[in-house]
């Protein structure tokens, strides 16, 4: 009798459980946040665009143009294309290389232009920068056939169409900028003026 009534209670408990079972349900479990790394640009940027330069060159003697003329005073325009690669250590300063080439317009006066530049930058705000340049570079100018070195300067604005990431540029952005890439003074008194229009890519 005994035995007879544990094997009737067990099989009761049996019929329980498997009855709680089928209305069990499961309390949902919340998935655990896995942290996403950020990973800064790398400050590396390349661009290019543009030019338009207006030079004036006042010598001593007179220079024969290329239309037989000579003079000893001589203004002229041309256009062009300038190339820049850069490498921005922060936000706030930068170092950058530029080429510049301008053979249209008017013949006499084509110019080419190496230059290397510091480039302090103030961030307006998350996609808006104003930038200095200052630097050091060669300017060929085809009337007189010679070429200078000298201290050059600038300054521009640049707008980047993504945000910052921990300070630094990334992506496209567009620039626009004032250039001086030489004035010098003495038996050939030269100015170049320069503006210059592009975009830029940020690594």
């Amino acid at each position: 009798m005994k035995k007879m009534r544990l094997a009737i209670a067990a099989i009761a408990a049996l019929s329980i459980s498997a009855h709680a079972g089928k209305n069990y349900i499961p309390a949902p479990v919340e998935p655990i946040p896995v942290p996403v790394e950020v990973v800064p640009p790398l400050g590396l940027y390349i661009g290019g665009g543009l030019t338009y330069a207006k030079s004036s060159c006042q010598c001593d003697t007179s220079v024969k143009f290329s239309d037989g003329s000579t003079s000893r005073v001589r203004n002229g325009k041309s256009y062009g294309v300038h190339l820049k690669l850069g490498y921005n250590y922060n936000e706030y300063i930068g170092i950058e290389g530029r080429y510049i080439y301008t053979p249209w317009g008017d013949k006499d006066r084509t110019i080419k232009h190496y230059g290397l530049y510091i480039k302090p930058t103030y961030p307006v705000n998350e996609h808006f920068d104003i930038y200095a340049l200052l630097g050091y570079g060669k300017t060929e100018c085809e009337t007189i056939k010679q070429s200078y070195k000298g201290f050059a300067w600038g300054a521009g604005a640049e707008y980047t169409f993504n945000k910052k990431v921990e300070g630094r540029k990334d992506g496209l952005g567009v620039y626009i900028e004032y250039l001086r890439p030489l004035k010098k003074t003495g038996n050939k008194n030269i100015k170049i003026d320069m503006v210059n229009v592009g975009a830029s890519y940020n690594f």
